[in-house]
């Protein structure tokens, strides 16, 4: 028959397996004193016995945009202040709860002098920012920016689109605009070829159902209606998006009359009768037609300028027409592209004299990098017709590469009927960014591809 153990002796036996464990526990364990405690060089991060010490330096390293400082302060770390690993981690913590950094790592060592820490913070900008700008928002922009400044201390005035960031902006204008309006922030792109964040009221925009213009008389109503209207009947309505289409639909316009200094003072939005959507009315101000003042060119060889405004031909006193000034910048790019300068850019800065209603240009030039011709390669030719065609190829190995020469070089082939019952014909460029060389193969078919005899009258 089994027997059961009273509770007392059972509740004794179990203090005195702990305190004989403890015992065990502490013997061969080094015993350190106060004042050798307080001679310990502080350890390794992560290290058994962590002891609080000052920090001594702190480094931020993979930060772009964003200062060193401003970076320091959002950590919290402060120099001198005595750091243990978990003020590290709640210093990660923070700085990404910012919404400013895809990641965060840090390290931490024992100083030079073994006084204190030296720590490192690691960061990784979100790599992708944006402007932004205010909607139908109460406070004027002054008001909603200065707000957002407040509580803002790493970033200007472009900002990542990441939850963190929008949640604190609209936090910060709900604060200033009131409970009567909700406010939201989404990456918008209204503005053709511009991604911006917009921060507005939780509403919908009504759509764009009809435009209207007054005021212009060098252009016909119907011409800048249908216009514009290509681009904006439609489109969620907003006076920073129609500003954007008129510049970038109806501007042009103008500027191809020398209208330079044409305007749009005022923009209306009415609710269209029959239909969901808005009546738009821009006023316009033509304003007065300019005249081309001297053209200058930059960023090459003074040699070059003469065949640059033969090439140009811009001439002085004529009207200020910007689709020809586009027209001749193309031409002056074809012409370096012509001699291997593949990614020639250029751009025309203006000189406007409202006084004489001129407009003076200086052509800048970007040549960029010159290519030059690397390997001929010729596929679908017997021999016999393989070595007529590459000697015929006019650019050498080493010469500056012709942009649009492979398709011209065809043309000439089937110009001289070089043969009899040639096919397609094709052309691949391979361009060697680091070398700068350009590798060409030429493609052909035909049934056969046999050379005809120049002169023979077959």
């Amino acid at each position: 028959m089994k027997r059961s153990i009273p509770v007392a002796r059972n509740n004794f036996m179990r203090l005195l397996a702990i305190l004989v464990l403890a015992m065990s526990m502490t013997i061969g364990m080094p015993v350190v004193s106060a004042q050798q405690q307080k001679k310990r060089a502080p350890g390794p991060a992560g290290a058994e016995f962590p002891e609080p010490f000052p920090l001594q330096n702190l480094a931020i390293e993979g930060n772009q945009r964003i200062a060193t400082e401003k970076i320091a302060n959002v950590s919290g770390l402060r120099i001198g202040a005595p750091v243990l690993k978990s003020d590290f981690d709640h210093a990660r913590i923070r700085l990404m709860a910012t919404g400013a950094f895809e990641s965060v790592s840090y390290q931490f060592k024992p100083s030079a002098d073994n006084k204190g820490y030296d720590g490192t913070l690691e960061v990784v900008e979100v790599d992708q920012i944006y402007p932004y700008r205010f909607e139908d928002l109460p406070p004027s922009d002054d008001a909603l920016r200065a707000a957002i400044r407040k509580q803002e201390f790493l970033l200007g005035d472009q900002i990542p689109a990441t939850k963190e960031v929008i949640d604190r902006y609209v936090a910060a204008l709900q604060n200033v605009v009131g409970d009567k309006i909700t406010v939201v922030g989404k990456l918008n792109s209204d503005i053709p070829g511009r991604l911006m964040i917009v921060f507005r009221p939780n509403i919908p925009r009504p759509a764009v159902a009809e435009v209207r213009f007054t005021g212009n008389q060098v252009l016909p109503t119907a011409l800048l209606t249908r216009t514009l209207g290509e681009a904006a009947i439609g489109t969620a309505f907003s006076d920073v998006t129609m500003r954007a289409l008129l510049d970038s639909s109806i501007r042009p316009l103008y500027e191809a009359r020398g209208r330079l200094r044409v305007a749009f003072p005022k923009i209306e939005a009415t609710p269209a009768p029959l239909i969901d959507g808005v009546i738009v009315k821009m006023t316009v101000e033509e304003g007065e037609s300019y005249s081309l003042g001297d053209v200058k060119f930059s960023g090459v060889p003074a040699a070059d300028f003469k065949d640059l405004e033969r090439a140009a031909n811009l001439q002085s006193k004529d009207i200020a027409n910007f689709d020809d000034v586009k027209a001749a910048m193309d031409r002056v790019e074809h012409r370096y592209q012509t001699k291997g300068y593949l990614h020639v850019k250029t751009r025309a800065d203006r000189d406007v004299n409202d006084q004489a209603h001129t407009v003076g240009l200086t052509i800048h030039i970007d040549l960029g990098a010159q290519y030059l011709m690397g390997k001929l390669d010729i596929a679908g030719l017997d021999i016999n017709s393989e070595p007529v065609i590459r000697k015929m190829w006019g650019i050498k190995p080493g010469a500056p590469f012709e942009a649009g020469y492979p398709d011209a070089f065809f043309k000439e082939i089937r110009d001289q009927e070089i043969f009899d019952n040639l096919g397609k014909t094709r052309s691949e460029t391979n361009v060697d960014e680091k070398s700068h060389t350009v590798n060409v193969k030429l493609f052909f078919t035909g049934e056969p591809p046999g050379q005809k005899k120049r002169g023979s009258g077959n």
